[in-house]
């Protein structure tokens, strides 16, 4: 292969979207949460998911490992790009709400009378779906269930649990830009509080056993130290190159660790060293390809009703036809977000940026006049004898 012949390139080559596989890694790692999901609705037992048993985390949440680390090396990218923080700020809104509205309100006003167990009328008098209507804009309708709607899975009721991470994934983007902002956009490949933010929640999750349940804080720690790892990357990338030398290592160190408390810090950092092998492997009709079409967010945040669906109105189907079925229908459905939605709402970004920053100017002016007149005013007022 070229690659080895011409060895690894630094990760400053790579960091256009056509000199890397970072979105098809996004879509393997989308695919790989679906079937982690998939275990767990057709059986109500994390148990059931891939690597359960054998390792801390799942399937799954090595994936969700993938998303953070890969979300860290892009958004961190895309933030020295921006020319504001306004500029950003709507990009990532227009990656995220858009189509997560359109989802949760088919899921209210569709999913959930059509194919829940009440009346229609019954459904839209009970306040759940004008509840979980409500919680979308923030980001919290992943535990919420609407009211008749997969009552008999063998998990929980809930409509949508998968996009629980996107309000981490906020805060992150949040932090990030804060941080830039406070230090400046020129200083933020030297910026320490980075790694140092990163390994303080590196050693948070050490101090965790095994067995243990995370929790709001526990879940910060985990998904900044995966972003957090990305963002370093990214203020590295001049200096690192990929290296299957250091992956087999972190896997060679992640096996001897397991069970132990380093085992939660190097299952990140194995999973970002995979991350980086195979974003360098050459595949330009692959990243052609999925950079024309990006399904990963789609599948993530459509992957779940499916899923509950499929295993609601097929329960004798086995297990491997049920991911089988939730990875296709739920690919044919991310096509059609990514087409009809998230596309057409990301061609939006310069106009809504451009409007933003209009309006700012134009409030700007506005202050600076009335101020200008006060203080015309005053000096008027100063000037009068007698005054």
């Amino acid at each position: 292969m070229k690659l080895f012949r011409t060895g690894w390139p630094r990760i400053a080559d790579m960091l256009s979207p056509l000199e890397n596989n970072l979105t098809a890694l996004r879509l393997v790692a989308a695919l790989c949460v679906v079937v982690s999901h998939a275990a767990l609705l057709k059986t109500g037992y994390e148990e059931a998911e891939p690597l359960a048993g054998v390792m801390t985390y799942t399937l799954g949440e090595h994936a969700l490992h993938a998303f953070f680390y890969i979300s860290g090396l892009t958004i961190a990218a895309s933030l020295a790009r921006s020319t504001s923080v306004v500029d950003f700020a709507t990009a990532r809104i227009l990656r995220i709400w858009p189509a997560l509205m359109i989802v949760s309100g088919i899921l209210a006003l569709a999913v959930g009378p059509l194919l829940g167990q009440l009346p229609i009328a019954d459904y839209f008098r009970d306040t759940s779906w004008s509840a979980y209507l409500a919680s979308a804009p923030l980001l919290a309708t992943s535990g919420k269930g609407l009211a008749g709607l997969f009552v008999d899975s063998p998990l929980l009721p809930i409509a949508n649990g998968a996009p629980w991470t996107l309000k981490y994934e906020v805060i992150c983007y949040i932090v990030l830009a804060f941080g830039m902002v406070l230090g400046g956009k020129a200083r933020m490949r030297t910026a320490l509080w980075v790694p140092v933010l990163t390994l303080a929640a590196g050693l948070w999750m050490m101090k965790l056993p095994p067995e243990a349940r995370e929790t709001y804080i526990d879940h910060i720690a985990r998904l900044w130290f995966a972003f957090g790892l990305g963002v370093i990357t990214w203020q590295a990338a001049d200096k690192l190159r990929p290296s299957v030398l250091i992956m087999a290592g972190l896997g060679f160190d992640l096996w001897l660790a397991l069970g132990g408390p380093f085992e939660r810090p190097l299952s990140v950092m194995f999973v970002a060293s995979i991350v980086l092998v195979f974003a360098a492997i050459p595949a330009a009709g692959l990243r052609r390809l999925t950079n024309k079409i990006d399904l990963s967010y789609g599948v993530y945040i459509v992957a779940w009703p499916v899923t509950q669906i499929i295993v609601e109105k097929a329960p004798l189907l086995p297990l491997w036809a049920v991911m089988v079925a939730a990875v296709v229908v739920s690919m044919v459905l991310a096509y059609a977000s990514w087409t009809f939605i998230e596309k057409p709402a990301l061609g939006l970004r310069p106009y809504i940026a451009g409007s933003l920053h209009q309006a700012g100017r134009g409030c700007r002016d506005l202050f600076s006049a009335m101020r200008a007149k006060l203080l015309r005013k005053n000096a008027i007022l100063d000037s009068t004898p007698g005054k």
